[in-house]
């Protein structure tokens, strides 16, 4: 059996409300990935301030440099066992299914 995967969506929805609907269309999107594949993750959402202000959130700060050069345009980012994989947008159902598997079957990885 495949490895259970962190899988953690950063996001700008704090600062600009407008970009919630992503967040919701991308949270939708792993839950489906994750029943049509039958892996297991642990699915959170942070906010850009929740993760300024909280050291748990530590590896986001991999996308501070984007998100300083291209702004809110970054977000929703998706992080899989605290590493950036996607920015930018919702991706498609491919696209995340091909991530996740990759993720959950990298065996150097710890198990979450």
């Amino acid at each position: 059996m495949a490895n259970k995967i962190k899988v953690t969506i950063f996001s700008v929805s704090c600062c600009q409300p407008q970009h919630a609907v992503y967040d919701k269309k991308y949270i939708d999107l792993i839950k489906q990935v994750l029943a049509e594949t039958g892996l297991e993750a642990d699915l959170d959402l942070v906010t850009a301030t929740e993760a300024q202000m909280s050291r748990q959130y530590y590896f986001v700060g991999e996308i501070m440099p984007l998100y300083k050069k291209y702004g809110s345009g970054v977000a929703p980012a998706l992080f899989v066992n605290e590493r950036l994989k996607l920015f930018g947008g919702v991706p498609t159902p491919e696209k995340l299914k091909e991530v996740l598997v990759a993720a959950a079957n990298d065996t150097s990885l710890p198990m979450w």
